[in-house]
């Protein structure tokens, strides 16, 4: 506690100043089992009307999912998104690359890989 009141209060920051009078003025109250007589006496029929209300909700996206044929949507999706992807690497023109760039990137990426690797095993 003498440690405490030898600390200048200026220096310190507003987390620190509430955190230090809160566990200065800390009170136990006794609980005599109030909290578990509480758990108790909830009404555990919500639990069961969340449960079905999830149900019901899943089901509802089911069936909206299959009415709105959900399927070939998401297929018409990947189709356009590969087709997209494909049409631009047709598009990229290699001509201005050496082989020494490409192997110059290549060591930067991997040399950027194993430092991060290790600063992050070395704070571990």
């Amino acid at each position: 506690m003498e440690e405490k009141k030898n600390i200048n209060k200026s220096l310190l920051s507003d987390d620190e100043l509430v955190a230090m009078f809160f566990d200065e003025n800390r009170q136990e109250l006794p609980d005599n089992g109030f909290s578990q007589r509480v758990m108790h006496t909830l009404p555990s029929r919500s639990v069961w009307l969340s449960r079905i209300w999830t149900a019901a909700c899943l089901l509802a996206g089911v069936v909206f999912f299959v009415w709105a044929d959900g399927l070939g949507q998401l297929r018409h999706v990947l189709m356009n998104s590969m087709g997209n992807f494909f049409g631009f690497l047709s598009s990229v023109s290699f001509s201005g690359i050496s082989p020494v760039m490409v192997v110059a990137v290549a060591f930067v990426f991997w040399a950027t890989v194993a430092w991060n690797f290790l600063v992050e095993w070395k704070e571990l």
